[in-house]
């Protein structure tokens, strides 16, 4: 749902305009399952490669997975940020700066405007999120996934078990992913093995 989204509409030239102007600052390399935090409000995350899920503290649902350049933490540059954290998911190097030296980057480099787009791409991330998930039906949200999942598997070769996928990044219920599929699949309009989507057809608007 948001994966294709916020690929197909990511400011890419202004990301790597940002993240080249960090360029020079310490870098470390996080393994997989290490996370990026925002507790510490003076520090700004530069993920320069690598595959982060964005997850909330609360509950840890995944609110959405981002790779190669993106930027962690520009919330908390005015505001008590912390509700999410960074779950590294592949191998991934990160700069991590004083939110001083970074402002004095935009500035220096007359980055600004750059960055408004980004912080605007990341609103419509989330505005995004909120009209697939907020006051749907459990089935509408279902179908949305199904939808992002095939174009995952068909032309970004990702290997993904349905129900595992749902589940993270929705806060339904696995008995209610389990009883939509099912019925899918009863009417011969998924065909699932072992959790991988193999086929999808046109799936009905309603449930």
């Amino acid at each position: 749902m948001l994966s294709i989204y916020g690929k197909n509409s990511r400011p890419q030239a202004e990301l790597e305009a940002i993240i080249a102007a960090t360029e020079g600052f310490e870098e470390r390399t996080l393994r997989k399952w290490q996370r990026i935090s925002t507790e510490n409000n003076e520090n700004i995350h530069f993920i320069v490669s690598g595959e982060v899920e964005f997850r909330r503290e609360s509950d840890e649902l995944c609110m959405f997975t981002l790779q190669n350049k993106c930027i962690f933490g520009l919330s908390s540059i005015y505001y008590n940020s912390t509700h999410m954290y960074g779950l590294v998911r592949a191998s991934t190097v990160v700069r991590t700066l004083k939110k001083e030296d970074f402002f004095r980057l935009m500035s220096e480099k007359n980055l600004w405007e750059a960055l408004s787009k980004v912080l605007s791409w990341y609103v419509c991330l989330l505005s995004k999120r909120d009209e697939v998930l907020v006051a749907r039906s459990a089935y509408s949200i279902v179908r949305e996934f199904l939808l992002e999942i095939n174009e995952l598997m068909v032309h970004h070769q990702r290997d993904i078990n349905i129900y595992d996928y749902i589940q993270e990044y929705t806060s339904l219920a696995r008995s209610t992913i389990i009883k939509i599929l099912a019925d899918l699949k009863k009417g011969n309009y998924i065909q699932v093995d072992k959790g991988r989507l193999m086929h999808l057809s046109a799936l009905p608007e309603k449930y």
